[in-house]
């Protein structure tokens, strides 16, 4: 009987989260709303700029890490539903300074979209250097990978657009080479915490 629950802890402990990899999930569930609502009110204020359908992609990754925190029994974090509105007073002010920037001019909206994908990035590569569990280290470099398909994206769109891109127009810091994977959110549909694609919200 104390082989069995002896191993039952150690099975219980290499499957449990650290608590860096529960806040890091429960921030990333906050950081996709951050960049879906973007999009998605961006993408109302330029229909033409057809690029900022990639809210539906972040609805994806949102779900998906929801259900990672849901398959852990991790409270999700409290938060609005409104589109535009965060409890984390540090992403609404973000959320604010980016629309700000978004309002001026489709360059302006494009180069939004290039400092959210790049920020993620830096986000996730942070998260991936003390990630654990093998859940947490695939979710976090499935969200990377589209993070840098959604920053070649916009930053085509700005090519098209100006003749430049973000190496051009912007500076060193959003100046990225992030590879393509076409085809990445396909690989993980197996996953139990895959979102699927089900409306804005």
């Amino acid at each position: 009987m104390k082989k069995i629950v002896l191993f039952l802890l150690v099975v219980i402990n290499v499957f449990a989260l650290t608590p860096k990899e529960k806040e890091s999930l429960k921030y990333m569930y906050q950081e996709e709303k951050l960049a879906k609502d973007i999009y998605y009110v961006l993408g109302e204020m330029y229909p033409s700029l057809r690029v900022f359908n990639i809210y539906k992609s972040e609805t994806i990754h949102e779900r998906s890490v929801a259900n990672v925190l849901r398959h852990y029994h991790i409270p999700l974090p409290l938060r609005s539903n409104v589109v535009g509105k965060f409890k984390n007073p540090e992403l609404q002010k973000l959320y604010n300074e980016l629309i700000e920037k978004g309002k001026k001019s489709k360059i302006d909206a494009l180069e939004v979209g290039i400092m959210v994908e790049v920020t993620d990035v830096e986000d996730l590569d942070k998260y991936l250097r003390y990630a654990t569990s093998p859940d947490v280290i695939a979710l976090f470099k499935f969200l990377r990978a589209g993070s840098y398909n959604h920053y070649n994206a916009f930053n085509r769109t700005l090519i098209a657009l100006t003749g430049k891109g973000a190496c051009e127009l912007m500076g060193s810091r959003w100046c990225k080479d992030y590879p393509f994977q076409r085809g990445i959110g396909r690989y993980y549909r197996n996953y139990y915490w895959f979102g699927g694609f089900k409306g804005y919200r």
